[in-house]
């Protein structure tokens, strides 16, 4: 059995194999792959509610199944969107993520870059 801590609370691994990790919240236990372990500690600590491990890890194969996604590169910037709605889309720009429709992002990445090269322009 191996023994991990992670935000203040013990994590135990079940078998000799290290694959289902357990984590007692509440006097809950809770049992899952360590990454979904991990997952609910975050959930408990940032919202103070529990969620199974066997959840979060359903709801990631669901999302990866689901939908494919669809990324496209705009002047070096990724824009994303991963369910396929018109107003789901998203890009770290700036290292800020902005969301909302492709040709809205796609609008204020080029009226920064126009900016930014009035900028430079006017500092030359």
């Amino acid at each position: 059995m191996a023994l991990a801590s992670y935000r203040g609370f013990t994590l135990k691994s079940i078998g000799t194999t290290n694959q289902i990790w357990k984590v007692t919240i509440k006097n809950r236990e809770l049992q899952g792959s360590l990454s979904a372990v991990k997952k609910s500690i975050d959930w408990w600590c940032d919202t103070a509610s529990i969620i199974d491990p066997s959840q979060l890890t359903q709801a990631a194969t669901e999302r990866a199944s689901g939908a494919a996604g669809t990324q496209e590169n705009f002047h070096g910037f990724t824009i994303k969107n991963d369910t396929g709605a018109n107003n789901a889309w998203y890009c770290m720009f700036n290292g800020k993520l902005i969301k909302g429709g492709k040709l809205a992002i796609q609008r204020h990445i080029e009226a920064y870059l126009i900016a930014k090269k009035k900028a430079e322009q006017t500092k030359n």
